[in-house]
């Protein structure tokens, strides 16, 4: 059934004549008459009955009325939730990003994502590259900020930020009195890092196998905090995003300084599948993103 049929039907049975239902929408008595004959066909049934000048519901318009009335209001709501969403003024982003991203280089995107668009809740899920490639496939987020690279077909990816990875120790640690640590002295003092098959244990593999050595690990944890807190507790040495050690450095952590020419950096970018609708406030947040790392 037409929207427009059943509003003027509810026109006529609330004001009595097809003339004033058309003069209350502003269409003419023909369109407002018309509707209602289509109306009927569809329904099989005489919806109004002539009683003087005016119109009166029959059993079958009255039945029709009392369902009528809710399915108009509740297509008035979609209608506004729509031009809301459209308009960024409500609704739920979902966004994937690995844990340093979004504690290190995306606060400030989302504190200014929410200064513009209050209405607008954004539903981060944290993991590392791999999980966040999963729930980007079975579309349980609409962007991903991860590791790059990403070499997976039907993705679009943007690379917006390169952050160096820079090794470190407990202050009081042998290596941090060393003018020169060699790589393979990172791995004999216990080199806590990233699990094996994960995007940023790979960047480290190829610098290790640059310079000659092979990096061979003590302990294996996902989540860049952990592997800060491990280290300032003195469990081993680790390689990790300067963001995540700039305001330890000095302090619980000293960075060891490699041979010149020994240095790892790993890029971040935003990541969506391709042919996947685009929201219009994840369309707003990715250009926020891109302004912001321009």
């Amino acid at each position: 059934m037409d929207i427009r049929a059943l509003q003027y039907f509810l026109a006529v049975i609330r004001l009595g004549t097809v003339g004033a239902a058309a003069e209350a929408h502003f269409v003419t008595q023909p369109a407002v008459s018309a509707q209602l004959k289509r109306l009927e066909g569809e329904v099989g049934e005489r919806l109004f009955e002539r009683r003087g000048r005016r119109l009166a519901p029959t059993a079958a318009g009255r039945l029709l009325a009392a369902h009528a009335d809710d399915v108009v209001r509740r297509m008035g709501e979609l209608e506004a939730a729509m031009q809301g969403l459209r308009g960024l003024e409500t609704g739920t982003l979902r966004v994937g990003t690995i844990d340093a991203a979004s504690v290190y280089v995306l606060p400030e995107v989302y504190r200014e994502f929410h200064a513009r668009y209050p209405g607008i809740t954004v539903e981060i899920v944290v993991g590392d590259s791999r999980h966040l490639l999963d729930a980007l496939r079975r579309g349980d987020v609409e962007l991903a900020t991860m590791t790059l690279p990403v070499d997976e077909p039907g993705l679009t990816v943007r690379r917006i930020y390169r952050e160096e990875l820079v090794p470190v120790a407990q202050p009081g640690h042998p290596l941090a009195r060393a003018r020169r640590v060699a790589l393979d002295d990172l791995c004999a003092a216990g080199l806590i890092t990233y699990p094996d098959g994960a995007t940023s244990r790979r960047l480290l593999e190829q610098v290790f196998a640059t310079h000659g050595a092979a990096l061979r690990s003590r302990m294996d944890i996902s989540s860049p905090e952990a592997i800060r807190a491990l280290t300032e507790a003195g469990l081993g040495v680790s390689i990790l995003p300067r963001p995540v050690v700039a305001g330890a450095l000095g302090r619980t952590l000293a960075e060891l300084r490699l041979p010149p020419g020994v240095r790892f950096f790993r890029d971040i970018g935003v990541v969506r599948r391709d042919g996947a609708p685009q929201s219009p406030a994840g369309r707003a947040f990715l250009d926020l993103v891109e302004r912001a790392f321009q």
